[in-house]
């Protein structure tokens, strides 16, 4: 988060990405964000049924494939062992 203080009126964005971030700590970052979607998200999905469960699991997917790609980047580009 953006911490400064305004100096000419309100922010444009509540959400700010620090500038300078490098590659692998931005992608780190991103990687986490999206675990805990996931499971924020599977434990949600459980609680619904048929069509709604289905969409949500559907949903959960698409991000659970999100993280594979950046984690994917991430061992390509800084691999840990």
């Amino acid at each position: 988060m953006n911490n400064d203080l305004p100096t000419n009126g309100p922010p444009s964005s509540i959400f700010n990405v620090r500038p300078g971030l490098n590659p692998e700590e931005t992608l780190t970052n991103a990687s986490e964000l999206l675990a805990s979607a996931v499971s924020m998200g599977y434990q949600g999905a459980f609680e619904l049924v048929g069509a709604q469960r289905d969409k949500a699991l559907g949903i959960l997917q698409l991000v659970e494939m999100a993280q594979m790609l950046v984690d994917q980047m991430l061992e390509q580009q800084y691999p840990t062992a």
